[in-house]
């Protein structure tokens, strides 16, 4: 679903925080997040920002659509979790639901295996679990109700190595396969940059730039004259060029070291 912020004006306790504020999140992809230190799009869905001007998703009042539109999975912290156990958690979900129950339980169990969960967790207390099994439980529970927009603040803390990449295949499957509009809060511009289609770069509460990921680091100059910090890829090839090696354009670390590889190779050929 393509979301619409059209001509907002912005207020936080009274006080106007964005002017003639515009934007569109694409539907069906992974857009970042990145600079955004009021979370003004964060807290303009969540209905927590008063403002003039129009929230449209799908072209239609954002008011228009019910509760289980939009999924969030925000950071961890003491009250992420209301219950002890993980099926109660799940069952204060259901509130959001009009279903019978074991319609519900196959969603549940359907929702638990899609972040690598087996059924036995529903069982478990919830404070037994490791920062990586409520980060993913947390994931499972947003999904229980099927939303059509999800919207992750750092995603990937407390993830370790093994969830850290099967977080990014449940991300990339959610876009690909069920059509899910994906959003990103992080200040980690190195996973932004490695999984998202698109970016968006806030500052001083304006978006600075909002384009295809690629595309945003091709003016290098415009992001240094405006102090936005590069990704680590960027700036090796950079670094490269120095050389006189001239990398492909790619996002993965992967494929980065089998160019840099083959250009050695190269190299080697030509003395």
């Amino acid at each position: 679903m393509e979301i619409k912020f059209l001509n907002l004006s912005i207020k936080e306790k009274s006080k106007c925080i964005a002017n003639n504020f515009n934007l569109k999140i694409a539907p069906s992809e992974i857009t970042g997040i990145y600079q955004d230190n009021k979370q003004l799009i964060l807290k303009l869905l969540l209905n927590k920002l008063s403002y003039d001007g129009e929230i449209l998703i799908d072209n239609k009042n954002i008011f228009e659509y019910n509760d289980n539109l939009i999924s969030y999975v925000l950071s961890l912290n003491e009250k992420t979790f209301l219950t002890k156990k993980v099926k109660d958690e799940f069952f204060l979900a259901k509130k959001r639901l009009n279903e019978y129950e074991k319609s519900y339980i196959q969603k549940i169990v359907a929702s638990l295996r899609l972040v690598g969960l087996e059924e036995d967790y529903l069982e478990k207390d919830i404070y037994t679990l490791s920062k990586s099994e409520k980060k993913l439980l947390q994931i499972a529970l947003a999904l229980v109700v099927n939303p059509d927009i999800l919207i992750f603040e750092d995603p990937f803390i407390y993830l370790d190595k093994n969830n850290f990449e099967k977080l990014i295949n449940i991300l990339f499957e959610l876009k690909r396969k069920y059509k899910k509009t994906i959003i990103i809060y992080s200040q980690d511009i190195n996973m932004l940059y490695q999984i998202t289609n698109n970016l968006v770069i806030f500052k001083e509460n304006k978006v600075l730039i909002s384009d295809k990921t690629k595309t945003v680091f091709k003016d290098l100059l415009f992001l240094k004259d405006n102090h936005i910090e590069l990704p680590e890829i960027i700036q090796f090839k950079e670094e490269a060029l120095l050389y006189g090696i001239k990398l492909q354009n790619t996002k993965s670390v992967n494929d980065l070291i089998k160019d840099v590889y083959k250009n050695v190779q190269e190299n080697k050929k030509e003395v």
